[in-house]
């Protein structure tokens, strides 16, 4: 046993990663030595919280020395000389030959890695070289000019600099190859940066993100496990193997790569390993997930996204009151940390049920967190106590916290406060104050914020039937600021909320010509043209896709094409690959899992799948869509309560309007019927890939007149457009947006949009 002078004794070495053993649940993965492998030692499993804990011991942890050691046990821990592999085995044929992985000095937790981290340093004089080359290639002359003009820069710079720092070079040049995309070369420079420079993560990084993009999977999984064999334990790389794993099924396999943590600091891995409790909470392993939230609120207890991530964990799983005793914890060990104030804020609001409770304790946590929190975020926390104030019926109390968040914020910052003062003022139909508000906020906000001022005066005179006024002030918003696509959206809207179609196609294809990669305008456009019939839907469609591929926004509106009663390519089967890629692509978008929602209502499916999709959007916490607005009633319901409301929702209009839908699948069960929806669905995925009519594949037939929707003679009148998304009342409210009383217009206009600080 070595004294203070000596080198403390060195752990047993590793086992070979291709011996590492594999539980048979797949699910017990090793923690660092000091917590007693995972899940944490028994210790740390009293209670059913991540708060069960003792509360003096965590306040006797210490914060963890510079020489990065945690205890007895861990200063000078040897690192194992075989790399890290994605899977386990994968490395273990190929960990003997040559010699053992290089280390940069911010992955080796050994601290060896320090000289090998100059080879990643460079010297005034390269560095001044390298961005100066780095600026003009990013310059609008570079990219007039062309690849020829960029490739002579590059092979200036590389004369310039040592041969140490070119990796750099070929690293910008892949960006600017895969930008033009021309992946070939980009895939061709990467390899020469990661050859140049092994031990550089953000090379291997770029490579691995770029063949993910594409498509290829396993590509990229070769390129992460060749970066973490040089860059070993680097928190980076770990991370994006970890969810890489995780997207592509292979729980077994990330809870593995997370099992080769155990020879580093918690104070170096307690991100990953955070990361690993998420996994666990996406997967539906809640029990598992606390235990790993109980080891590191113990083990890190003064990083603050531990108990950020973890007070969410329990709030998402349906515990307020647990999330807000994690978050009151939170703050006693670290009173400055901001987001843990904001949340005990949020949280109150959903634990306290009796009103008069919570607004004591809103106002004494605000009193207290002036005097802890940082001052750039004091006119934050009164900012979110003048809501609270509003929305408990305390307008007086609101307005007096509104005045002292402008007596706290930065000059720059004064715009938001009277933007959500207004619409306080709004919620109590003060008209007059509300629009004095946002003039005081035009006037006060810097140049590229004051569109959106605009965009809410234009919501305020709609809202008081002045649309001449609002569409003035959105044109002119649109022409001061071109780069806001928000803008030229809420045209669009203004105009079908006023029933005005034939403006509302020509806005919207106006909006394109400007926004031409933005998802949200291809998806209204593809629901305007309902009135034109699905085959100009689907023409839209098939261009959105070519323009935008990866918006779930568009794939959600090609499923409710096939989800459409009367649709003639009403297909549940498309219905359902398309809302697969919508919450792919675009999960924080809530219409997606509701028309997900409505599909495996249709279907029947099994309650198990109907989980699993609940499980994917509280995972995703999306935060809008119209259909997403339109269920949550209020600020304050959690997601789960959102999907709660969808599912009573949809349920009732699946009831009422089951005979419509039980005709159109009767129909769809047709030959003809059926194969004319799935030329189209064809089409769509051709255009998808590139594919066209002059390609080898099969042209689509032309479309034949489906045959007719035999519908009970009983049934109310109902259209086409009555069900161009999941409910029929929705629908019919936005037609009818003049006959609707203050509040149902209100909520229509402004939907679920928040004023936030």
């Amino acid at each position: 046993g070595g004294g203070r002078g000596g080198a403390p004794p060195p752990p047993p070495p590793p086992p070979p990663l291709s011996h590492m053993p594999q539980q048979a649940q797949g699910r017990e993965y090793a923690l660092p030595p000091q917590c007693g492998g995972w899940p944490p030692s028994a210790a740390l499993q009293g209670g059913g919280s991540c708060c069960g804990l003792d509360a003096a011991a965590m306040q006797r942890q210490q914060m963890p020395s510079a020489a990065g050691s945690m205890g007895a046990g861990r200063v000078g821990v040897p690192m194992p000389q075989a790399g890290v592999a994605l899977r386990s085995g994968e490395m273990g044929a190929r960990g003997g030959a040559g010699p053992g992985p290089s280390y940069c000095s911010s992955c080796d937790p050994s601290g060896r890695g320090d000289a090998r981290g100059k080879d990643l340093a460079m010297s005034p004089r390269s560095r001044a070289v390298y961005k100066d080359f780095s600026h003009t290639l990013r310059s609008k002359e570079t990219q007039v000019r062309g690849a020829r003009y960029a490739q002579q820069l590059a092979e200036r710079c590389l004369h310039d600099l040592p041969e140490a720092v070119h990796w750099r070079v070929h690293l910008e040049m892949a960006d600017l190859a895969k930008r033009e995309k021309s992946f070939g070369r980009a895939r061709q420079l990467y390899r020469m940066a990661t050859q140049l420079q092994p031990t550089a993560p953000q090379a291997w990084l770029e490579f691995a993100k770029m063949e993910e993009e594409r498509g290829h999977f396993s590509r990229c999984e070769k390129i992460l496990t060749l970066g973490l064999r040089h860059c070993p334990y680097h928190e980076a790389l770990m991370l994006k193997g970890i969810k890489h794993l995780e997207r592509m099924g292979e729980l077994r396999a990330a809870r593995s790569l997370l099992s080769q943590l155990q020879y580093v600091p918690v104070n170096q891995s307690w991100r990953t390993v955070l990361e690993g409790a998420l996994l666990e909470a996406r997967a539906g392993e809640t029990a598992m997930a606390r235990r790993v939230f109980k080891f590191l609120l113990h083990a890190a207890p003064w990083y603050g996204p531990v108990w950020f991530e973890a007070c969410r964990f329990e709030q998402r799983c349906g515990h307020p009151q647990e999330a807000l005793r994690v978050a009151e914890e939170g703050l006693k060990q670290l009173p400055r940390y901001g987001p843990l104030w904001f949340s005990v804020m949020r949280l109150l609001e959903c634990a306290l049920p009796n009103r008069h409770e919570l607004v004591h304790a809103t106002r004494a946590h605000v009193e207290r967190g002036v005097r802890h929190i940082s001052k750039d975020l004091v006119w934050k926390l009164w900012f979110e106590a003048a809501q609270v104030e509003e929305r408990n019926g305390n307008l007086a109390r609101s307005r007096s916290a509104y005045v002292k968040s402008v007596g706290a914020c930065a000059p720059n910052l004064r715009w938001k406060v009277w933007l959500g003062g207004a619409r306080s003022e709004l919620s109590y139909s003060r008209f007059d104050v509300s629009q004095a508000l946002l003039e005081r906020a035009l006037a006060e906000s810097p140049p590229k914020t004051r569109a959106i001022v605009m965009l809410e005066q234009s919501r305020l005179y709609e809202l008081r039937g002045d649309i001449e006024a609002a569409r003035g002030l959105l044109r002119s918003a649109r022409k001061s600021a071109r780069s806001e696509w928000k803008v030229f959206l809420e045209s669009v809207l203004l105009e079908m909320r006023s029933e005005a179609t034939s403006r509302a196609l020509r806005e919207a294809r106006r909006a394109l010509e400007v926004h031409r990669g933005t998802g949200r305008l291809w998806a209204v456009l593809i629901q305007l043209e309902q009135a034109s019939g699905v085959h100009h839907q689907l023409r839209v469609f098939q261009q959105a896709l070519l323009e935008v591929p990866k918006s779930g926004e568009v794939w959600c509106e090609g499923a409710r094409i096939c989800l459409n009663p009367f649709s003639d390519c009403f297909n549940l089967e498309a219905a359902h690959n398309f809302l697969d890629f919508a919450i792919e692509f675009t999960p924080q978008y809530g219409d997606s899992f509701i028309e997900y929602l409505r599909l495996m209502m249709l279907v029947g499916a099994p309650d198990a799948d109907v989980e699993r999709l609940w499980q994917l959007c509280i995972n995703a916490e999306p935060n809008y869509g119209t259909l997403w607005f339109h269920s949550k009633r209020t600020v304050l319901l959690t997601t789960r309560q959102v999907l709660e409301s969808a599912t009573e929702l949809l349920r009732r209009e699946l009831s009422e309007w089951r005979s419509v839908y039980d005709a159109a699948i009767a129909r769809a069960a047709r030959p003809d019927f059926r194969s004319t929806a799935l030329a189209a669905v064809t089409a769509a995925m051709l255009a998808r890939t590139g594919g066209s009519a002059d390609s080898d594949a099969p042209a689509a037939p032309a479309p034949l007149p489906p045959p007719p929707l035999n519908l009970p003679a009983s049934l109310p009148p109902v259209e086409a457009a009555d069900f161009v998304t999941g409910s029929v009342a929705l629908n019919r409210m936005h037609r009818q947006l003049g006959r609707l009383g203050l509040e149902e217009r209100r909520a229509l206009i402004y939907g679920g949009d928040m004023i936030v600080p």
